[in-house]
């Protein structure tokens, strides 16, 4: 989490609390980032569609559908 171990055990509960809520933060923005790498570059959808919107991402914050998943399982 970007702080030594002695750092770890010196601290308060509300700083790591904060800094494993950053991780998670972090996290989430490399998955949607992972998302539309995946839509634009795989499956040819437009990258100006997801610029700056910050809108959910499916399989992500919204559930995926069904119906557009049957085409990936052979």
């Amino acid at each position: 989490m970007g702080i030594s171990e002695a750092d770890f055990w010196k601290s308060t509960p509300k700083k790591i609390i904060a800094l494993i809520d950053q991780k998670n933060e972090i996290e989430k923005i490399k998955a949607k980032n992972q998302a539309v790498y995946i839509a634009c570059y795989v499956w040819g959808k437009d990258p100006d569609k997801y610029e700056d919107k910050g809108g959910p991402v499916a399989g992500r914050d919204v559930p995926i559908n069904e119906n557009a998943l049957k085409g990936l399982i052979l």
